[in-house]
């Protein structure tokens, strides 16, 4: 059977989750989609009513 490589982890740090999604405020997850999202949206034509 052949070594696997170690493969070094970086440190984790685990935290209290008080059930809210602060640490989630201000951060964009997928900020290709969302500029690509926006650039689409920026050239749709809303129907007049």
């Amino acid at each position: 059977m052949k070594n696997r490589p170690q493969i070094a982890l970086p440190p984790i740090t685990i935290i209290e989750n008080d059930g809210t999604f602060d640490f989630l405020k201000g951060k964009v997850l997928f900020p290709e989609k969302v500029a690509k999202a926006k650039e689409t949206l920026k050239n749709v034509k809303l129907p007049s009513r």
